[in-house]
């Protein structure tokens, strides 16, 4: 599916991105937290715009507890903050503007040998992963599947990406059976499901197409209920899974350090340009503008008051 091909970053953008994402801090580093998905994404902005960041992938919800605590410049965030971060910035006297840059299709990933799990519904990945499921066996999905055993790999608590497929698939954010694997190294996740015919899981489009080139030709995409995690279809909510991505930015921390300020000046500049590089999706150029307008008059605040699973970005932008 041509949406969905792999797209190369050039050698010392690579060299750049790993530094960048290294997790080692610098003290000197503009320290980023939050979303293993959106990683990618400001590293390869870091590497891009030479600019000294230090990004730690340990989730959202966990990237916030730092960010609100006043630990971190910016937080990345796979879903908009919740209302329990929201609280902890308020009460911690933490400020920031919102930025949405960029879209992810959540996906459902297969080994390629699996020729027959092609297209699953909302339905079906609900009884596969909600609590207490009874699902074990391909064929309990449906009948003319073989008698396999599914394993079952994701991401897991404090991820935005856990939130918002447990959220949409089982209708409760954090509802999921106990019986599967879960992990924020994206390279880990890929191997698992590489390495197992019988794998089912879920994670960022833009995790799943960076995969290593031999993990990479031994996993792909699932269809959910008929529509594939393609370009055309997560930009217009067709895709069940299509969601925004934001990263958060302290006033506090811009007015501190001014090569802040820098790199999200650069950082909205480029997004349109760079997402595409590390196999992510922009937004239409419309919203863009509206984003830039966002950030140039430092519009402080969340736009979704603390509803964290929005898809609608520019309804919030237009608000």
């Amino acid at each position: 599916m041509c949406d969905l091909t792999r797209l190369t970053i050039p050698t010392l953008a690579c060299a750049l991105l790993l530094s960048a994402c290294s997790g080692e801090a610098d003290n000197d580093s503009i320290e980023v937290s939050g979303s293993a998905t959106v990683a990618p994404i400001t590293g390869a902005m870091a590497a891009q715009g030479r600019f000294d960041v230090n990004v730690a992938a340990e989730g959202t919800i966990d990237g916030f507890e730092r960010f609100c605590a006043g630990e971190t410049a910016i937080n990345d965030a796979s879903t908009a903050i919740p209302a329990e971060a929201l609280a902890t910035c308020e009460e911690n006297g933490v400020e920031f503007v919102e930025l949405p840059i960029g879209l992810d299709a959540l996906t459902v990933v297969r080994h390629e040998k699996n020729d027959f799990a092609t297209d699953l519904t909302s339905a079906e990945l609900a009884a596969i992963f909600e609590p207490g499921s009874t699902v074990t066996t391909w064929s309990d999905v449906r009948s003319t599947w073989p008698d396999e055993e599914i394993a079952l790999f994701g991401r897991g608590s404090g991820s935005g990406t856990f939130d918002f497929f447990t959220h949409t698939i089982n209708g409760e954010a954090g509802a999921i059976r106990d019986d599967y694997r879960h992990t924020d190294d994206m390279a880990e996740l890929a191997t698992w499901i590489a390495e197992d015919e019988n794998a089912l899981g879920f994670m960022g489009v833009g995790n799943y197409l960076a995969a290593d080139e031999e993990q990479r030709d031994l996993i792909t995409n699932v269809a959910v209920d008929g529509v594939m995690p393609a370009l055309a279809e997560t930009q217009d909510g067709s895709y069940l899974l299509a969601r925004p991505l934001f990263i958060y930015v302290s006033t506090a921390a811009i007015e501190e350090d001014p090569r802040v300020g820098e790199f999200v000046d650069y950082y909205v500049e480029y997004a349109p340009d760079v997402l595409p590089r590390v196999r992510f999706y922009p937004f239409a150029d419309e919203t863009y503008g509206a984003v830039q307008e966002r950030w140039s008059d430092r519009t402080p605040g969340a736009m979704f008051g603390g509803e964290q699973f929005v898809t609608d970005v520019e309804a919030g932008l237009e608000g």
